[in-house]
């Protein structure tokens, strides 16, 4: 929101954590409290503008006529009004000096190190190309995505026969220890079960969690719920929204739902979420959601006369078009969603940098839940 950015700013100056701000071009009105605001700001020479308002506005304020360069120019903020620390005389100059400044800075805690020695995965990433399927219709096994982003394909499962469709279980990825819960299939009350029993272990021995979504909800039908489908899954988004260890979500095919909730989705605060190019978020699929509303539009008509079938069916595509179009991942990471799009080769490495990134400060969990519906 407005403002929260700059806020930010100075509240990880506070931490500790100092920003650096490399200004390559213009850097306007509001804009101009990003680098403003940093610890370190570096300016490219002729390139570089940073002002509150830019000429035209300038002339149109107070009738004062001047050039950018005098106004905001890198040099001048460098030689005149200090707002500048460091003058570079191109980009990659910009870039060397930022990577000094980083050099002195405060080296990090220890536990940043991993302990556990590194192994590269036993199978190549590239073969996740043909394991992940770009349609989010078509299943494949989670077993499968973790065997190429854990090091040395080793993972150690909980409950491997009970519930399934949810894969949990203990894995090293680039030498830190993590708990993985992976998607194969829809969420039934016992996979639920398992994943808020999982989320707690690892919780008591400060383990972060890594959430691999694939997933188009919950199960319905008469048998669920009379079964309890909503007090079970229930307990998985409990155990979700309040698990204090470090959470990083991929979403690596669908996220519809209340799936999208007991996965670690953005409304649940995970500390990174990426997507893949394959993925679509929804409240549910775009057939099922059409055909739900043609079916409500249909009973609704029934009540006035005849119903006209091509009309109906001409709403149905048009509505399928609609939630595609609103659902895929270059539409949902433009409304910020999600962190990025990454390559399926890349996970692994994704989630080892997320991972150190996480451990910069002492990972703790936690024993306090809300009341867990029996």
């Amino acid at each position: 929101m407005g403002g929260e950015n700059f806020r930010e700013i100075t509240r990880r100056s506070k931490m500790g954590i100092p920003s650096i701000s490399i200004v390559f071009g213009n850097s306007t009105a509001g804009g101009a409290y990003i680098p403003g605001m940093s610890d370190y700001i570096i300016m490219v020479k002729n390139q570089a503008k940073v002002f509150l308002a830019g000429p035209p506005l300038v002339k149109m304020a107070i009738n004062e006529v001047v050039d950018d360069e005098t106004l905001g120019g890198a040099d001048m903020h460098s030689r005149i009004s200090g707002v500048s620390d460091y003058l570079a005389r191109d980009e990659a100059d910009g870039i060397r000096i930022a990577r000094e400044i980083v050099a002195h800075l405060r080296p990090a805690e220890t536990h940043f190190i991993p302990a556990q020695p590194i192994a590269a995965p036993r199978y190549a990433a590239d073969e996740l190309l043909g394991i992940i399927s770009a349609d989010v219709r078509k299943p494949f096994d989670m077993h499968e995505v973790i065997a190429r982003i854990a090091d040395g394909s080793d993972f150690a499962e909980f409950k491997p026969d009970y519930g399934t469709t949810l894969i949990c279980g203990y894995a090293h990825i680039h030498g830190y220890r993590v708990g993985i819960l992976a998607n194969n299939g829809v969420l039934f009350s016992e996979s639920a079960n398992k994943g808020a029993h999982f989320i707690q272990l690892c919780n008591r021995n400060d383990i972060p969690l890594v959430f691999l979504q694939n997933i188009t909800g919950f199960m319905v039908g008469k048998d669920y719920e009379q079964g309890g489908i909503i007090k079970h899954g229930a307990k998985l988004i409990n155990a979700v929204s309040n698990s204090t260890v470090p959470i990083l979500t991929i979403m690596v095919g669908a996220s519809y739902g209340a799936g999208n909730y007991g996965m670690a989705g953005r409304a649940y605060e995970p500390r990174l979420l990426f997507t893949l190019p394959n993925h679509q978020i929804a409240v549910m699929g775009p057939e099922q959601l059409a055909g739900v509303m043609q079916m409500v539009q249909r009973e609704a008509a029934q009540k006035w006369g005849d119903i006209d079938e091509e009309q109906s069916k001409q709403m149905r595509d048009y509505m399928i078009k609609e939630v595609e179009k609103q659902s895929n991942a270059l539409y949902a990471t433009a409304q910020l969603w999600d962190d990025g799009i990454i390559d399926p080769r890349q996970i692994r490495n994704v989630l080892g940098f997320s991972l150190a990134v996480v451990h910069n400060i002492p990972i703790k969990g936690t024993a306090e839940y809300g009341v867990f519906r029996m």
